[in-house]
């Protein structure tokens, strides 16, 4: 946000425009120009009283040539565009924005509200209450003469301590707005205990010194969806913000999450593209309206771009096109209220109060009730059925429960879940095909969902989700499994949003979209994707290969295809096993002990913590139980026993080791016994399991791993493509796993053993060169589940290491294309450009004559922004602007070809050079230009 000043700002313009600035929650940077100077304030700064006018001041700049220069480095357009200004600037987060502040305020205040004996469904209702009639005066809806003359006072505050002013005000409130703003019941007000709280809050004082501090809500700036937001985050959060409190709320534990303004951007920005304004919208679990207020202000903006919006018009929208179920009537409420003040906001002139009445929403487009059944309610069979069946709807968006309830809870939906085949967790795809019996033919879908379906390892849950994605198709997936530790706080499963015919594509094509975390996500609210983050895949390779939507959404064009040829040349470690007579199985189950353990008396027992890398303790305790929930059959624990942990719990390679005497293992792994004659095929298939390759394979295929645990099912690991057991212990390769597996037994492997183990494993595999990058770099990307591994992969790129490797196998892939005729080479230069520079570039020239590819490290004159112009000028291609929307680019010109992207190594490994180069050549065949 830009305050222009004709002379310097006094302390009191600037914290006025800070105010403002942070209290509409958006603008991360607030801009006061005057004409010697450049002051850049933290948007996203907690206002502090005005005698204090510097404290989120994150920068002054002279207006010389100079100082313009360096502002331009931190804040100017490319440092926006480029991510750049996140790197550098630590201090603005959304943490300190309006919402997460007033969230926190909140908590305390229902905390000392329920600690003082009023329920907490009623103190949530009454600080409600306060915060929509603190709008309506703040934003002169209710003007300060007719506030005087109701209560005796202009302030909300000193009302609320008067009992006898704060009735009267919820009495005129309820008859003035009528509909279901202020509903009769509410008239009544709480003791004058609980009031004087709320009263406490709004003027600011502390209520633990009892000093009056600064109030920095300004509620006619705060924008409506946002106050809308922080209610539902509220009502959802139990006591999120407020330490020693259980976090649950009925809500949560319904499987219910916040949506974030984000998502609901992210969502509405698809599925409303290229509307008229004219469309229907309904949300079937729309909680306290967030989806519902954003779609009302979005169709009443498309509906101004055709003809001025009256409030006839607005009113219209309101009443005959916004359609909202949700189980709880408290959430519907808020829906109604938050709708309400959004058509005060929109109304071109909110005057006089009682021309302002409003029709009631609840019972004819607002429901309360089971979304299941909702058509049977009066109110929806009044409102929901038309002639020819329900009533269908243009839009139909949500975030619908993610609930597990156990083997109960999928009987119960079993019984009722009609065509769908039956999921094994959650009810979220339920609710999406019950949304769908309201929808016709053209209908758009925008739904936030589990992702655990469409990844799932279990038969029945990857068909729920292939039904799903056949019925509604075309579909596009934005896996949002990264962002779980900030976008979703606290859900028990990875995000997913699901679009369907939003965009034109064939019908039997699904587009998956991985979003990737990035480190200013979580303090600017924003996603990151580039194009290398999109993908395609067909429904019938889907079908045939379930796995390969994990392998599309998490690896590349090179990882799918060395999947497959790995799957067609090796059978399963399943299959294998079965021929020689023996299974992968789980461990004991102590559970509730009802089955007999007797046979298992005096085996050694081995629990969670005793494994390490490749080797069993020399002794462990007897099993001295003789019952267990699920003992397994005695013949389960006979060695050579091969073991694999379930959980993976310091790194991405699985744990394992081989066990040559009977035991008996917990459910904390996987063993399967082998024959005698087998031996050492169970030693080397350890090795195969410890390594690189097992690990990027499960991250590519497995069906938590790398999603949202770090864990490996039985069926994961039974389904990794193995030689054949039987010849394995003959092979040059395999011997040199055993003697390194051997070793192992008796001291740790160091980083060089990994490294030769690794390389074993890609002999016995028949790995090439660029399969040996793929399956390396798989498992750097697997470690990223880990903060360590995630931190690292954004770390900047050096020129003279990552990068410089970078051009070298991008090298080696055109050059292997050019040395078919032999006339041509490759020199790439790689810009120099200095460690807190937000990109990278990469030039690669194609020159006459055969040679070995140069790779030349090149230090350009003046900042990235000036090797940018350079570029521009040269390729006659607008960068700046491109990277607005690519992030990423390829930029060919008359033999050679520029590669920018982010600095992060993630973005310049030497498989992502494969496909880089691979992009290229196809690019230069098609005669494409990006």
């Amino acid at each position: 946000i830009l305050h222009m000043a004709r002379s310097h700002t006094s302390g009191r313009t600037t914290f006025q425009e800070a105010g403002q600035i942070w209290n509409e929650g958006f603008a991360p940077l607030l801009w006061i120009v005057s004409p010697d100077r450049i002051d850049l304030y933290n948007g996203f700064g907690r206002p502090r009283p005005e005698a204090d006018p510097a404290q989120n001041r994150l920068a002054t700049f002279l207006t010389i040539a100079s100082g313009l220069k360096e502002l331009d480095a931190l804040a100017g357009r490319f440092a926006m565009e480029t991510g750049q200004f996140w790197t550098k600037t630590k201090q603005v987060d959304r943490k300190t924005a309006v919402d997460q502040q007033l969230l926190a305020d909140l908590a305390v205040l229902e905390r000392d509200l329920v600690s003082a004996n009023l329920v907490r469904d009623e103190a949530q209702a009454l600080i409600g209450r306060a915060i929509f009639t603190q709008y309506l005066l703040d934003r002169d809806i209710i003007t300060a003469d007719r506030m005087n003359s109701l209560c005796g006072t202009m302030r909300l505050s000193a009302a609320l301590r008067d009992r006898q002013a704060t009735s009267r005000l919820f009495q005129w409130l309820s008859k003035t707005f009528n509909g279901d703003m202020f509903p009769p019941y509410s008239a009544a007000p709480p003791a004058p205990e609980h009031l004087s709280r709320v009263a406490n809050f709004l003027d600011a004082v502390d209520p633990i010194s009892g000093q009056t501090t600064f109030f920095p809500y300004q509620f006619d700036v705060i924008p409506v969806e946002l106050i809308s937001s922080i209610y539902e985050q509220f009502a959802h959060s139990g006591a999120a913000p407020v330490a020693g409190r259980a976090r649950s709320t009925e809500a949560t534990r319904a499987g219910v999450y916040y949506t974030r303004l984000p998502v609901v951007s992210l969502i509405l920005d698809e599925v409303m593209d290229g509307l008229d304004g004219e469309q229907t919208v309904l949300d079937l679990t729309c909680g306290s309206g967030v989806f519902l207020v954003e779609a009302f202000r979005r169709l009443t903006h498309l509906k101004r771009l055709k003809t001025p919006a009256t409030r006839a018009v607005i009113r219209k929208a309101l009443y005959t096109q916004i359609y909202g179920v949700d189980i709880s009537e408290a959430a519907i409420r808020v829906a109604a209220f938050s709708l309400y003040l959004a058509a005060l906001e929109l109304d071109p002139d909110p005057q006089p109060p009682e021309g302002l009445t409003f029709e009631p929403l609840i019972g004819r487009t607002l429901f309360v009730g089971d979304a299941r059944a909702i058509e049977k309610t009066d109110a929806g069979a009044e409102h929901l059925i038309e002639d020819d069946g329900l009533k269908s709807f243009d839009v139909i968006v949500g975030n619908p429960p993610w609930s597990f309830k156990g083997k109960a809870g999928t009987a119960d939906r079993r019984k009722g879940s009609g065509t769908l085949p039956a999921q094994p967790r959650g009810v979220g795809l339920d609710f999406l095909m019950r949304a769908a019996e309201f929808a016709n033919a053209q209908t758009r879908f925008g739904m936030v969902l589990s992702a655990t379906p469409f990844f799932s390892a279990s038969k029945t849950g990857g068909a729920a989700a292939r039904h799903v994605v056949r019925e509604l198709g075309p579909v596009t997936l934005v896996n949002l499994s990264n962002l779980r530790s900030w976008l979703f706080e606290g859900a028990a499963m990875p995000a997913m949003v699901l679009f369907a015919r939003h965009r034109p594509q064939p019908t039997e094509t699904l587009t998956i979209v991985q979003v990737p975390w990035s480190p200013a996500g979580p303090r600017s609210h924003t996603f990151e994707i580039a194009p290398s983050d999109i993908v395609r895949l067909s429904l019938d390779d889907w079908e045939a290969r379930p796995t390969r939507l994990k392998t599309a959404a998490f690896g590349r064009r090179r990882d799918l295809r060395l999947v497959d040829e790995l799957t067609d040349a090796h059978r399963a470690l399943g299959e294998r096993l079965r021929d020689l007579g023996t299974v992968i199985g789980d461990g004991l189950i102590l559970g509730n002990r009802s089955g007999d353990a007797s046979a298992l008396v005096s085996l050694e027992y081995l629990q969670k913590d005793d494994l390490s890398p490749f080797q069993v303790p020399e002794r462990l305790p007897a099993f001295g139980l003789t019952n267990a929930e699920r003992p397994r059959d005695r013949a389960l624990y006979t060695a050579p026993l091969l073991l694999v942990k379930e959980f993976l719990p310091g790194g991405p390679r699985p744990l394992t080791a081989v066990a040559d005497r009977d035991l008996v293992f917990a459910e904390a792994f996987f063993g399967a016994p082998f024959p005698a004659s087998h031996r050492e095929a169970a030693h080397i298939l350890a090795g195969v399991l410890g390594s690189a390759l097992a690990a990027w394979f499960f991250l590519m295929t497995a069906g938590e791993f790398g999603l949202y645990k770090r864990r490996l099912f039985r069926q994961d690991v039974a389904l990794l493509p193995t030689p054949d057991l039987n010849l394995i212990a003959g092979s040059d390769a395999g011997r040199k796993i055993y003697a390194l597996e051997q070793q192992f037994r008796t001291r740790a492997p160091n980083a060089e053993d990994w490294i030769a183990l690794d390389e074993a494993v890609f002999d016995l595999y028949g790995l090439d060169a660029d399969d040996r990058i793929v399956v390396r770099d798989g498992l750097l990307k697997a470690g990223w589940q880990w903060n360590a591994g995630l931190s690292d992969s954004m770390i900047p790129a050096e020129a003279s290491e990552g990068v410089a490797a970078y051009a070298r196998t991008f090298s080696a892939v055109l050059d292997r294309w050019l040395s078919a005729r032999r006339q041509r080479s490759v020199r790439a230069e790689v810009f120099d450009l200095r460690g807190t520079e937000a990109m990278r570039i990469v030039r690669f020239v194609s020159e006459d004559g055969a040679k070995v590819p140069e790779i030349e490290i090149v230090s350009p004159d003046g900042s990235l922004a000036a090797v940018f112009g350079r570029l521009e000028d040269r390729m006659k291609v607008p960068l700046t602007s491109a990277l607005t929307g690519q992030r990423e680019l390829r930029v060919h010109g008359r033999n050679e070809v520029v590669i920018i992207k982010p600095a992060a190594r993630r973005h310049w490994l030497e498989s992502v050079a494969l496909e880089d180069a691979d992009a290229v050549i196809a690019e230069s065949f098609a005669g494409r230009r990006h």
